[in-house]
C-alpha cells in the first residue's frame, strides 16, 4: 500500500516539488537491440541491490553497486504523466552519455547507450522508492 500511495504522488507531482528520492534495485537486465526483430535481446542478468540517490533539485544522482559508485548529471529531462515515466539524458562522471528511463509503471529503470556500433539495454529492476524530505 506504502508503494502504490508514493507511485501515485509521483504521477501527479513533478521531481523538482519533492525532496530527495532514493531508489533501490534488485535485479539487472542486460540486452543488445537487435536490429532484425526492432527488440532487445536479453544476453544475462544478475541479482544485486544497487542504490539510486537523486538530489532535490533533479540535476545530479549517485548510483552506487558492490563495487562502484559513479556520479550522473542530468543534462534534461522530460516527464511522461500519460506513461507514467520521466526520460532523462545524463552524462557520468567519466563522461558516457546515456538515455535514461525512470520508468513507474514498469517499476524498472533503464539506461540506454550504444557501443562499437551497437545499442545496449541495461534495466533495473526497483525494489524500493521512498523520499527524505
Amino acid at each position: 500500500m506504502k508503494q502504490i500511495f508514493t507511485i501515485l504522488i509521483l504521477s501527479f507531482v513533478t521531481f523538482e516539488c519533492i525532496a530527495q528520492i532514493y531508489i533501490s534495485t534488485n535485479l539487472i537486465q542486460f540486452a543488445i537491440f537487435n536490429e532484425k526483430t526492432r527488440e532487445y535481446d536479453l544476453i544475462g542478468e544478475k541479482e544485486e541491490i544497487t542504490f539510486f540517490e537523486f538530489n532535490k533539485q533533479f540535476t545530479f544522482f549517485k548510483h552506487t553497486t558492490p563495487t562502484i559508485t559513479s556520479a550522473y548529471t542530468i543534462k534534461s529531462s522530460k516527464e511522461d504523466k500519460v506513461n507514467e515515466r520521466w526520460e532523462f539524458d545524463i552524462m557520468s562522471d567519466v563522461g558516457n552519455s546515456y538515455y535514461m528511463i525512470l520508468d513507474l509503471k514498469n517499476n524498472n529503470i533503464r539506461f540506454i547507450y550504444t557501443k562499437n556500433g551497437s545499442i545496449y539495454l541495461l534495466q533495473y529492476s526497483i525494489k524500493k522508492l521512498w523520499f527524505d524530505e
